[in-house]
């Protein structure tokens, strides 16, 4: 940071300057900020696999929720469970088609949202 002045309007275009490159360069930061602003997102397929958190679109129910994720292979599948910690290896194992998984993958983000305080 420096002791140079600006005017408001310079430094917000710097600083939104910033937030678009970091929601270029991370595609999960740039659904998080279009979430924030109430826009819905679609998630499909192979370009949404890196964007994608399971636990918001359960937010969306369960046909939003099974629209998405079958789109995605089950090896992606697999991968969410994982990174999100959606389910446990005794919970998957067996299940090695996407709708399998897609309803282990329900159950986890539902649990998630139970534990926010967003529960039924």
């Amino acid at each position: 940071m420096t002791d140079k002045e600006i005017d408001a309007g310079r430094a917000l275009d710097q600083f939104f300057a910033v937030v678009r490159d970091e929601a270029r360069s991370n595609p999960k930061f740039a659904s998080r900020l279009v979430e924030a602003l109430g826009c819905t997102v679609v998630f499909r397929g192979d370009d949404a696999k890196h964007s994608v958190d399971p636990v918001q679109v359960a937010m969306r129910g369960p046909d939003e929720f099974r629209k998405t994720f079958l789109s995605f292979s089950a090896k992606d599948l697999k991968d969410l469970v994982k990174e999100f910690d959606l389910a446990t290896a005794g919970d998957l194992k067996g299940k090695n088609k996407p709708p399998q998984i897609v309803e282990v993958m329900w159950a986890g983000a539902q649990s998630k949202l139970h534990d926010r305080g967003f529960g039924r």
